[in-house]
């Protein structure tokens, strides 16, 4: 099958979802053309067949920054002008999100191709989500309807939708789009790369601490709640235990500010961004990792995606049981302990973990063990090629909802679909 994906995120953005799914889906021999924005190029087109046999175009974009992110017109004509130029045609588009340069282009290439269209969601913007806390006020004020209108308005034009979580999938049914054209799909993790490896050997290759009881954190630049996570740091250390918290991603000023408010600036390590020789070890080297979680319109539309590489470097999260984490917040197989998203209840949940060697271990188990049953890339891209399969013969009688039951088998095409 030929598939076009067309992506608003930069390249290095872009590894965490439709990157690894390219490369997934070319491994089963499928032709995959995967267009991101070039992380700095802001006039040449660079079209490379990689290794993995993934076409990877990167396209130019005139803005820098946190703005290369979709909001480009020229980029999305350029886009247009490219694939035209281009002469190819596609059996199926996949747009990551509906900004102007993946939705323009993406339109252009259906009328073209005939080809069937599927859109990905992954992040609620609009409407009180991330916006509220990725963005300053001047760009909510000035830009907040734009993103609302881009994030809503053309959902009804795919034939099928994937979503990266329940409330986004609850999102675009309140939209008007059938249920049974939309597929649930978490991010996968690489299950080689992320594992369980020697706490005390990595630990040497990074500089921890070998006896201190360390909590680790990971992101990518969006440090978000991590307040009562450090404060939680700050009661261990009050009562003696020789705690820290080491985080790894670029952390804005704020979360060092916070970390000074708190006193912790002898227990925290900031490695910023780390190698891909030395991440996988930062996350085993660790005693517990933290993924605090709030109850926020934000977090509903969204998923977490070091989730999975905490769960596949087999070691106990401490984790708040809402959105899609509630799916791993209880029965006997929880990879940890999930609490409330207060200090209090972060405190008690690492003195658990601190005082109990063997239920670290035993919790690291289990989070392996939920890596390789949910989390696996080719578990993932297994049900994606299947779905692409049923969307494109106009069946959705595969798609199930959350607790497990069959839709309906739609006789009709969805929303959007070419009569």
């Amino acid at each position: 099958m030929r598939i076009l994906m067309i992506v608003h995120h930069r390249r290095w953005r872009a590894a965490y979802r439709s990157r690894a799914i390219a490369a997934e889906l070319a491994q089963r021999g499928h032709r995959i053309t995967l267009i991101v924005t070039g992380d700095k190029e802001r006039w040449r087109f660079r079209d490379t067949i990689e290794a993995d046999g993934v076409r990877v175009v990167e396209s130019p974009d005139l803005t820098w920054g946190r703005l290369r992110s979709g909001w480009d017109p020229i980029c999305a004509l350029r886009r247009l002008s490219w694939l035209w130029r281009s002469g190819e045609t596609y059996d199926l588009v996949h747009l990551f999100e509906t900004r102007p340069t993946t939705i323009l282009p993406g339109l252009a290439m259906r009328w073209r191709s005939d080809a069937t269209i599927v859109i990905d969601w992954i992040d609620l913007w609009g409407r009180g989500g991330s916006i509220t806390v990725k963005r300053p006020l001047w760009y909510r004020i000035l830009f907040a309807w734009v993103e609302t209108f881009f994030e809503e308005h053309f959902r009804a034009y795919a034939d099928g939708t994937t979503t990266i979580s329940h409330g986004l999938r609850d999102h675009a049914i309140g939209l008007g789009i059938e249920p049974a054209t939309i597929l649930h799909i978490r991010n996968g993790a690489d299950l080689t790369l992320f594992s369980p490896r020697p706490m005390q050997e990595g630990r040497r290759r990074l500089g921890l601490p070998a006896d201190a009881f360390i909590i680790g954190y990971s992101a990518q630049d969006s440090f978000f709640d991590l307040d009562p996570v450090f404060d939680s740091v700050r009661q261990l250390v009050d009562s003696g235990i020789t705690a820290m918290i080491a985080m790894s991603g670029l952390a804005p000023p704020r979360v060092r500010n916070s970390i000074a408010r708190f006193g912790l600036e002898s227990h925290a390590r900031f490695f910023g961004y780390l190698s891909w020789e030395d991440y996988p070890w930062f996350l085993p080297s660790c005693d517990a990792l933290a993924c605090p979680f709030p109850a926020t319109v934000y977090n509903l539309g969204r998923w977490p995606g070091k989730f999975g590489e905490y769960c596949a470097a087999g070691r106990p999260i401490v984790f708040n049981p809402y959105g899609d984490l509630a799916d791993f917040a209880s029965g006997s197989q929880v990879p940890g302990i999930a609490c409330a998203f207060d200090a209090t209840a972060f405190a008690l949940a690492f003195r658990e973990l601190h005082d109990s060697p063997a239920l670290r271990d035993r919790l690291g188990t289990i989070a392996r063990s939920r890596a390789l049953a949910h989390f696996d890339w080719q578990n993932v891209v297994d049900r994606l090629e299947h779905f692409y399969g049923e969307v494109i013969a106009g069946s959705r009688s595969h798609c199930r909802d959350r607790d497990g039951n069959a839709y309906r088998i739609m006789t009709t095409g969805p929303a959007g679909k070419r009569g």
